[in-house]
Parts: C-alpha cells; sequence; structure tokens
C-alpha cells in the first residue's frame, strides 16, 4: 500500500511521488544481489530503503548501505544500524562474484570496455563502481579479475528536483551554460536526469520546449527512463558523441555527466564551440578546489560556461548551496593567487628587491 512522501524526505529530495516510486530504485539495484542478500535487503522499512543511495559488497566484510546520514551496516538477524550491536551479515566472495555475473547479464566479455575504466551499468540505469585485480598489456589496463568489492549505486528519478536549475537556465530567452559542481552523492546525476526531461518538455508544460541532446557514456542518465523528449547518444566516448550530437542532431543543449582529464576536456570543448550551450557536472566540492583542478579551469577560461552551481553536498543531495558566474569565480581565483603571492614576496624580504633592514 502506497503513501503519500513529503514534500522533502530525510534524504533532501523534493518529490511528489509515493514511498513506492521512491522505493523503486532500491528494489532495482537490490534485484542484482544473489537472493540470501537480496531477500534481507527486501524486509528493511522503506523508511531506510528511500534514503539509501549505495549498496556495498566486500569480500569477507559486512553488507553496507550508504545514506546522507551515514553507513548502515546489516547484521547477522537482517536488521540495519549505524552501530550494530550483533554480528554483522558477511558478503562471501561466492556471493560477491553472483552479484557481479548478475549485473553483467552473464556476459562479462561485453562489458570490458566499461570494466577497463571500474564500472558497469545496466540495461535499466543502475551503475556499480567495481574494484579487483587489473589485467594490463603494457600499460594499458584490458580487464579486471579476482573482484574484491562492489559499489551499486541506487538510481532513482526525482522528477521536479531541478526546478531551480530550469529557471535559471532557461529565463534569459537562451540556455545558460551550466558547470554543476558537488562531491559524490550530491544528486549530480539526478539534477542533470530531470533537467534533461525538463528542458525538452518545457517545464511545467507552459515553457519552451528546447532540442535537448543528452551524450550519455555511460548509460546512467538514461537508463532509468523518462527523456523519451531527449535525443540520446548511449555509449559513445563523451567528445565523440558531444561532436556528433552537435554535427547531426542541431540541439540547443548538450548535457553530459562528469568532465573528466585534461585531454577530454579539451576534446569536448571543440565540440562545444559552435553555439551549442552545455550543462554537464564535476566532482568538486568548493571554488578553490576548482580552480586547482587544471581541465576545469580550462573549461572556464574557454567561455563554455556562464555559471558555476555548487551542490550542499550527500547530506542534502540535490540542494544548491550557491551559483557564481564563471567570470567573477575566475577573478576571485586570480585576486586571491594574487594575494598568496604578495604574501610570499613579503616573507622573502619585500617587494623593492632590496634585502630587508638588519642584513
Amino acid at each position: 500500500m502506497c503513501r503519500e512522501t513529503e514534500n522533502v524526505t530525510a534524504g533532501g529530495w523534493r518529490t511528489s511521488g509515493t514511498t513506492a516510486d521512491t522505493a523503486d530504485g532500491f528494489a532495482k539495484a537490490a534485484a542484482y544481489l544473489p537472493a540470501g542478500l537480496r531477500s534481507a535487503l527486501f524486509r528493511l522499512p522503506v523508511s531506510l530503503t528511500e534514503r539509501v543511495q549505495e549498496i556495498r559488497l566486500r569480500a569477507g566484510g559486512p553488507l553496507v548501505l550508504s545514506a546522507p546520514d551515514g553507513e548502515w551496516v546489516l547484521d547477522a538477524e537482517g536488521e540495519a544500524a549505524l552501530r550494530p550491536r550483533r554480528p554483522p551479515l558477511l558478503c562471501t566472495r561466492a556471493q560477491l562474484e553472483e552479484c557481479f555475473l548478475r549485473l553483467c547479464n552473464y556476459a562479462v566479455h561485453t562489458h570490458q570496455q566499461e570494466l577497463c575504466h571500474g564500472f558497469v551499468t545496466t540495461a535499466d540505469g543502475c551503475r556499480a563502481g567495481i574494484a579487483g585485480s587489473a589485467v594490463r598489456e603494457g600499460e594499458r589496463v584490458v580487464s579486471v579479475r579476482q573482484i574484491t568489492s562492489i559499489c551499486l549505486r541506487v538510481a532513482r528519478r526525482h522528477d521536479g528536483c531541478a526546478g531551480e536549475l530550469y529557471q535559471r537556465i532557461a529565463q534569459r530567452g537562451r540556455i545558460c551554460s551550466q558547470l554543476i559542481c558537488g562531491e559524490p552523492s550530491s544528486g549530480k546525476s539526478s539534477l542533470l536526469r530531470d533537467l534533461a526531461r525538463q528542458l525538452a518538455e518545457g517545464g511545467d508544460g507552459n515553457g519552451r520546449r528546447w532540442r535537448v541532446a543528452v551524450a550519455d557514456e555511460r548509460g546512467e542518465l538514461s537508463g532509468s527512463g523518462g527523456l523519451t523528449g531527449c535525443d540520446i547518444l548511449r555509449g559513445y566516448p563523451k567528445a565523440e558523441g558531444i561532436q556528433q550530437a552537435v554535427r547531426c542532431l542541431a540541439p540547443d543543449v548538450v548535457i553530459f555527466d562528469e568532465l573528466g582529464t585534461l585531454e577530454e576536456t579539451q576534446a569536448v570543448l571543440e565540440g562545444l564551440h559552435s553555439g551549442v550551450a552545455a550543462v554537464t557536472t564535476a566532482h568538486c566540492r568548493e571554488e578553490t578546489a576548482l580552480l586547482r583542478r587544471p581541465q576545469l579551469r580550462a573549461a572556464l577560461v574557454s567561455g563554455a560556461f556562464d555559471e558555476v552551481v555548487f551542490l550542499e553536498g550527500r547530506q542534502k543531495p540535490g540542494h544548491v548551496a550557491r551559483v557564481m558566474e564563471a567570470g567573477d569565480l575566475l577573478a576571485q581565483g586570480a585576486g586571491a593567487a594574487a594575494d598568496c603571492a604578495g604574501r610570499n614576496r613579503g616573507r622573502d624580504g619585500g617587494l623593492s628587491g632590496t634585502e630587508p633592514e638588519g642584513r
């Protein structure tokens, strides 16, 4: 029996759905676990499962559920607690292997390219981080074996969570390019997914419909559905997917998840300097950390992004902490660098180049 959830759940998400809707992502993720572990998870109260962001399995270690308020450990009786009083429910190596095979749909060879980058994405949009032993040919990782842990992310739809960003992006009569920054589990992918949906559908139905292309390299943005009004390029390398979207689909905006290396960022920017807006994410908590990463600084300097959005964090997933103009952020960074240089020169004996008095 479904009951109406509050406007803001304990995890911080704004939603108008039912408890069954918000728990559905957890059920999808838990379905990939072996029967014994899966049945234990399905007996947990919805008040916990609707807040779970990740399911973590480690060979010989406890089954752990990551939520905004901490790491919940399942005990041998099937109860979850932040500080369990009974021995934990341990995950065997055989159970870990079975979960891995289920995630790969028993066709590991079809996921080799993903595995080389440390993850597997299922057909319904669940993504699992994989840790194990790398198989290398020279400097290149070609496979992963002896899986030791799995971090299974719970993919949920949070329709309406990007309403604030949608209003800000679309209010100028054109799409405002944004770089959305936050730590892991702060809601970046869910915001991107809902923003793509709202832009394509015209927000509440009264706004303009925009042409939206989603370059979904890992399949996480489109896997849970809801993007029927968008053009989806799934599985393409990020830069190639963006360039193909710009060349062939005439989008108003390209949405993609996570700016990566400096080389990848440069390739991505080549595809965006054609009048097409961009919205993407970056793993970064605050301004100084952003400006210390060469690829993110290069993206801002290039002019590809108008604004930078900082999220609150994993304690309040999906909540916007502040929005800064890209130019203001760069100026702030330049000012801080000048102040730091001035202090260093002062410690070295002043700005005049003469030796300090008394030496």
